[in-house]
């Protein structure tokens, strides 16, 4: 599907032979319009490439054995919620695909846990605030001069998507969920609903000039965004269960994304796609290394001491997604971090320096885990994950590198996402 989203022209007639047939670019269902351009099609790209990766990984780990078609029907839903006008129908089919989540979350005969309910009841709480939204927008533009409603459709959004991004204070349900949940299974949800949110984000942005021209929009989000990277990072720093840094690790990195959107420059945007492949590699390849180690042992570091003689090959993955995540030179997460570093510190210099603060924090994380699985010194070397998850995990640990040192090569094709802002480009 994603190869098809490539390679296929919306709007534009298709002649194969004697036969021809064309896409449309709308689907009218019970009076709503969904609307994919041909610029849209990168997007279709990336979620359905998303979705192929993680399927890969799938046939090699224990999960759910609904996994891949739950995944499939969470993806439909989400680029509906993409292409759906008007836009507050989005936040219907966000929830749809939360709901889908829950049982790809939560196994059979599994009991629920307090991560799995605080994420239910947070990301529901995002579904009134962007109905008001998106019902008071109406109002702002027949009256953009009336700057009550215009503050409050923008308290209303921004509180919608603190919500669906787990901004600060609303994410103390990640690090639960990632430690009670197979690790897979929440890797998938948490970095797909927020690449979504995001690219909603930047739709909504697109679509509205008034909220483009908030002047206060840049430094709420900001403020957001280092709130996340600092308290991520450092949380990270103190953690003893790897599951749990996992959590904190996607926080930092979400983080990231809201201070490349408060720039507002083609830099930053450029910046903000080119970190969605080494996210999402970083964020599976860790979620796997942690599906191989969990059969095996507790994912404490007292159940993980000496593991790098036993496991090598997933000890070494973990280490360098958090790292790739922490921004270390030569992995993938480096390029993307050290330009938008550069044009924070035209703006502020304490924000950056925030920002290391992050960084700091997970890479010190990092290294005591590190500490812990190469402690044991009596213990033969011998890989113990199985050929096919070597491969996979060799495969993963090889492209963070190759994105790291050639990125002019890697990421560029990811600006295409971009296409179809032309009011923010």
């Amino acid at each position: 599907m994603a190869v098809v989203a490539g390679f296929t022209p919306i709007d534009i007639p298709i002649r194969l032979g004697s036969f021809s047939f064309e896409i449309h670019s709308t689907l009218e269902i019970f009076g709503r319009l969904f609307a994919l351009g041909d610029n849209d099609r990168y997007i279709l790209v990336l979620l359905f490439g998303f979705g192929a990766f993680w399927f890969l990984g799938a046939g090699v780990i224990v999960t759910h054995r609904f996994f891949v078609p739950l995944g499939t029907g969470i993806i439909a839903l989400l680029v509906a919620a993409l292409a759906v006008e008007p836009f507050l129908y989005a936040a219907l089919l966000v929830e749809m695909a939360v709901l889908l989540s829950i049982p790809l979350l939560l196994p059979p005969g599994k009991t629920i846990g307090q991560g799995l309910i605080r994420y239910l009841i947070f990301q529901t709480l995002a579904v009134p605030f962007i109905l008001l939204a998106g019902w008071s927008s109406a109002g702002v533009e027949a009256n953009p001069s009336n700057e009550i409603l215009l503050l409050q459709t923008v308290v209303l959004l921004g509180l919608g998507f603190a919500f669906w991004l787990a901004v600060f204070p609303f994410y103390t349900w990640i690090p639960l969920l990632a430690g009670e949940a197979q690790p897979y299974a929440a890797g998938f949800i948490l970095s797909l609903l927020p690449t979504v949110a995001l690219l909603l984000g930047l739709k909504f942005l697109n679509a509205f000039i008034w909220l483009r021209d908030f002047p206060s929009l840049p430094q709420y989000l900001q403020i957001a965004g280092i709130i996340m990277v600092v308290s991520g990072g450092i949380w990270a720093a103190f953690q003893k269960n790897l599951s749990r840094m996992f959590g904190y690790a996607i926080i930092m990195e979400s983080g990231f994304s809201l201070l490349a959107l408060s720039l507002q420059t083609q830099v930053s945007y450029e910046v903000f796609a080119s970190q969605f492949l080494p996210r999402i590699l970083a964020i599976a390849l860790w979620a796997l290394a942690l599906s191989i180690i969990k059969g095996k042992t507790s994912l404490d570091f007292s159940g993980v001491r000496g593991l790098a003689r036993k496991m090598p090959f997933a000890s070494f993955a973990i280490v360098v997604s958090g790292f790739s995540i922490a921004g270390m030179p030569l992995l993938a997460g480096f390029p993307a971090r050290q330009v938008l570093l550069e044009n924070l510190a035209q703006q502020s210099f304490t924000i950056v320096i925030l920002s290391f603060l992050g960084n700091f924090g997970l890479l010190v994380g990092c290294l005591r885990l590190l500490a812990a699985l190469i402690s044991e010194k009596n213990e033969p070397w011998k890989a113990n994950e199985g050929l096919p998850k070597i491969l996979l995990l060799v495969s993963g640990i090889i492209l963070l590198l190759l994105i790291g040192i050639f990125p002019g090569w890697i990421l560029p094709p990811f600006f295409n996402l971009l296409k179809s802002l032309q009011f923010l480009i």
